[in-house]
């Protein structure tokens, strides 16, 4: 089963591109701009689950993929590099708690830049759903991306999921808003910080055949799209 969750989370990088330890050759502040809007779109946390909390006993833990094309020419500008796309593959966990409160962590490799994202939220259920009502949660989120020598990426998020379950499937789709900043370091320190913040939308639908679950995500962030894939268990 191991092989096959990874295989999953690696067919989203088979395109896939990354400036290796992402060094910035020509310190130009528009292409910075850009690239900076694509790093906190791509690694900003993601869903990956419906909204229905998960109480005391529930707990899950499975792999994951994400992957966004990006504007070339800025990349190209910035590193020099003819990049394609950034994603990044990890491990994600939740635990539910009462009340109905959810919290969740993930830890994401970006693959060419060894670079590591790590990323926690709360998640609490305003509609614990039921039988012919939807389940309403609102999370708050917080990611951040390290191990990089010349440029530094954190976000937060609060968004409002809706999802509601038919057997064996549970669509979910939520709104919310990413507000992230990226600072250049190093030799690239010259360039100036870059807020971005932007409107984000997704929707996904979760799969579960007994204790194994997989969930296929689409993401819609500013002007990019991210596709993201879950495979994992809950108890």
């Amino acid at each position: 089963m191991k092989k096959e969750l990874a295989a999953a989370c690696c067919l989203l990088f088979a395109q896939s591109a990354f400036a290796d330890d992402f060094d910035i050759v020509n310190p130009d502040q528009g292409a910075f701009k850009k690239v900076s809007e694509n790093l906190v779109h791509a690694y900003s946390y993601k869903a990956l689950a419906p909204a229905e909390a998960t109480g005391l006993t529930g707990f899950g833990i499975g792999a994951f993929g994400s992957y966004m094309s990006v504007d070339k020419s800025a990349w190209e500008d910035l590193t020099g590099e003819d990049i394609s796309g950034i994603g990044m593959a990890g491990v994600v966990a939740h635990k539910g708690l009462p009340f109905g409160v959810d919290l969740g962590a993930y830890y994401g490799y970006v693959p060419g830049a060894k670079a590591d994202v790590f990323g926690a939220e709360v998640r609490y259920a305003i509609l614990e759903g039921g039988a012919l009502t939807p389940a309403l949660a609102v999370r708050g989120s917080y990611t951040n991306v390290g191990g990089v020598d010349d440029v530094g990426v954190d976000s937060y998020g609060l968004d409002v999921t809706a999802s509601k379950g038919f057997a064996f499937l549970t669509p979910y789709a939520g709104v919310g808003y990413v507000w992230g900043k990226v600072k250049a370091k190093g030799d690239a320190a010259v360039l100036g910080s870059e807020n971005v913040d932007d409107a984000r939308f997704f929707a996904g639908l979760r799969i579960s055949m007994l204790l194994f679950e997989l969930t296929p995500e689409y993401e819609r962030i500013g002007s990019d799209d991210v596709f993201n894939l879950r495979a994992g268990f809950s108890f």
